[in-house]
């Protein structure tokens, strides 16, 4: 049985968006790893000192 004209075509857009996506999901999860770190120090911080608020 012959293979569609166009199969190849449609093989070929889902591999690449199979790979665009997997590449986005890798920056994605490093970004949140960074936030999570971020969230972290900044919890550690104490307090920042308010002091007189000029009008």
């Amino acid at each position: 049985m012959p293979a569609r004209k166009g199969n190849n075509r449609v093989q070929t857009k889902l591999a690449q968006f199979t790979y665009d996506h997997r590449q986005l999901n890798d920056r994605m999860s490093k970004i949140r790893k960074n936030a999570t770190e971020l969230g972290k120090f900044l919890d550690s911080m104490p307090p920042k000192k308010v002091g007189k608020q000029e009008k």
